[in-house]
């Protein structure tokens, strides 16, 4: 199969609707972020406007920091040679995308960058003034790196070249462990454990958000524009690398956001429930909670990306099956329903095809039985969902066969 061969149009509307899901992960991650910056400017005692210019410096950082993490460690050369020329346009693709998203969030990360003159009021003792000025040199360093990339192109012939986007992903991030340790060091003078706590929090958070945002803005439409075999499965291999490093952030944004609350409310429930900082807290665990249901549902639906195959490779290997021309859905029933199932069957014309929803657990063995022994075609059978919310789709084939025999 080539790229002239597969279809370039998008997945159905219900696989559509299901890839919500990660735009749904991205805006909650956003929303959790802001409700934590302005917890944290608050304390500075800083007014809300420095919050909103705090966080889209953060969020810009998110962007750069995810978006180099990605293309300098997730895109890689292809193990099958022949797929290289393809995989290399996607690879081109992807980078020219984030050339034009990282040169918006580089200019929203130069205008914020004013806000750091917040914490030199703070900065009242020399190791603080130091720590101010690494940041800021730190944080001029790697945006000026992302400068050169963006405004660098790369050919198909150097599209897997990636030596300069690790040291700008290194820097960035150094970047990033700065300016929280700057910010937790003005708070907790003599604490550094939480100076270790916020640097892993906010690197997990940015590692995250800019993830999302190559995902969704930049994997997605670059495999689109330059669809083939090998195209799809670097597609899903890049997305599982980085679903392999969520494994990791998600625990870490969970328990430090936990580990860094505690200060603040302690085991007071009271004060959890019933104080504003106690509500927002409560707001963004909440929020973060939503992140890892998102995280482990995505998979489960195939709603990663609207590509066939990028969520599971097995998907390019499954039978493309008929079209149904009837839909019964027993979904929720205790039983298949096989007296619907006969009644709908023998009403139907010879090639017909009778599509079957059942959430009973039996039906996935019950069904080919009763299927063969009728005399019907069993076209294809899968699982949907998991565990309590698991169930199956039979497509059942009417053949002349069995229409000459009743």
């Amino acid at each position: 199969m080539t790229a002239n061969t597969m279809t370039r149009s998008k997945m159905d509307n219900g696989l559509l609707d299901r890839y919500m899901l990660p735009r749904v992960a991205l805006v909650t991650i956003g929303v959790a972020s802001l409700v934590g910056t302005y917890l944290t400017m608050t304390i500075h005692g800083a007014p809300a406007v420095w919050a909103i210019v705090r966080w889209l410096h953060l969020v810009a950082l998110g962007v750069l920091v995810g978006g180099t993490m990605w293309w300098g460690w997730f895109v890689r050369r292809p193990d099958l040679v022949e797929e290289t020329a393809d995989v290399a346009r996607f690879s081109v693709a992807q980078q020219a995308r984030f050339r034009a998203i990282a040169l918006g969030a580089l200019i929203v990360g130069v205008l914020t960058l004013p806000h750091l003159l917040w914490f030199a009021g703070w900065a009242n003792n020399p190791f603080d003034q130091m720590l101010l000025f690494a940041n800021a040199a730190t944080l001029v360093v790697a945006l000026a790196l992302v400068g050169w990339l963006v405004t660098h192109p790369q050919s198909e012939e150097r599209a897997y070249e990636n030596h300069f986007t690790r040291v700008t992903w290194g820097a960035l991030v150094l970047a990033v462990v700065l300016t929280a340790f700057l910010d937790a060091h003005l708070t907790f003078p003599n604490q550094p454990f939480a100076w270790l706590l916020r640097s892993l929090h906010m690197l997990a958070f940015t590692s995250w958000i800019g993830g999302a945002v190559w995902n969704i803005f930049i994997a997605v439409p670059g495999a689109q524009a330059t669809l083939s075999i090998g195209t799809v499965v670097a597609a899903a291999q890049q997305l599982e690398r980085f679903r392999w490093t969520v494994r990791f952030i998600l625990p870490t944004l969970f328990i430090t956001g936990l580990l860094q609350a505690y200060p603040y409310i302690g085991l007071n429930l009271d004060a959890l429930l019933f104080s504003f900082f106690g509500q927002l807290i409560l707001v963004k665990i909440g929020l973060v909670a939503a992140l890892i249901v998102i995280f482990f549902t995505c998979p489960m639906w195939r709603a990663c990306s609207p590509i066939k195959g990028m969520c599971d490779l097995d998907d390019l290997n499954a039978p493309k099956a008929p079209a149904p021309s009837q839909r019964l859905d027993n979904r929720g029933k205790a039983c298949a329903g096989f007296v619907k199932i006969q009644k709908m069957l023998q009403g139907m014309q010879p090639g017909d095809v009778l599509e079957l929803l059942s959430s009973d657990r039996i039906s996935w063995w019950e069904l080919p039985a009763w299927v063969e022994k009728n005399g019907y075609h069993l076209v294809t059978k899968e699982k949907n969902g998991r565990w309590l919310w698991q169930w199956y789709r039979f497509m059942i084939q009417k053949n002349a066969a069995e229409s000459a025999q009743q």
